[in-house]
């Protein structure tokens, strides 16, 4: 619950500014209310069943008036809902840390397989995601695309069927020495220069 508050409040994360996010943000309460969820779910135990169905039915009922279907134990910590509407997670789906999913994202499952998607993961307005698709780690699929297969790591995909567009550079360093790229080469990546 600590990592999807976080990236709800990366401009600070005291008590005020959460207390002032959570009432502004519904997909963060939502969110909040998932996790809580998620807990008496995966702790068990014969006194916790009716709390835990009372939950999931309080989930249910405000993930209705989001547009939400995603079921409990899907996502990773980190996941960030930017705006509510249409969302709708297979629950044989599984979404890494750190994840973005926007509205109009569907991750269906094909014949009870669905998408994985690595840690960072963002997905754009309206893309589909279908069958047993692998997502690696800090892809970017983008807006309306309608993925079938698999996508590398720090890849762009978008279109339908979705091609790889280009590659993410590593923003970190590369075997230990310290990089950072020229102003064109940041520049070309914003998509400002040819």
């Amino acid at each position: 619950m600590a990592a999807d508050v976080r990236r709800y409040c990366e401009d600070g994360t005291g008590v005020v500014a959460v207390a002032v996010k959570m009432s502004r943000t519904p997909q963060l309460r939502w969110l909040v209310r998932l996790r809580i969820t998620e807990l008496a779910v995966n702790a068990g135990g014969v006194a916790l069943r009716p709390l835990a169905a009372l939950l999931r039915w309080r989930l249910q009922a405000k993930a209705v008036r989001l547009g939400y279907t995603i079921g409990v134990n899907v996502c990773g910590p980190g996941l960030r809902l930017p705006h509510w509407g249409t969302i709708v997670v297979s629950s044989y789906a599984r979404v890494g840390p750190g994840c973005t999913l926007h509205p109009g994202t569907c991750l269906g499952a094909r014949y009870g397989m669905a998408p994985r998607l690595a840690a960072n993961v963002y997905v754009g307005p309206g893309a589909k995601l279908y069958g047993a698709v692998n997502v690696g780690e800090g892809a970017t699929i983008g807006a309306n695309a309608v993925v079938n297969r698999d996508v590398a790591e720090r890849t762009v995909v978008a279109g339908a069927p979705a091609r790889p567009i280009r590659g993410i550079a590593a923003s970190a360093s590369r075997e230990g020495s310290e990089t950072t790229p020229s102003p064109s080469t940041a520049a070309r990546a914003r998509g400002q220069l040819r």
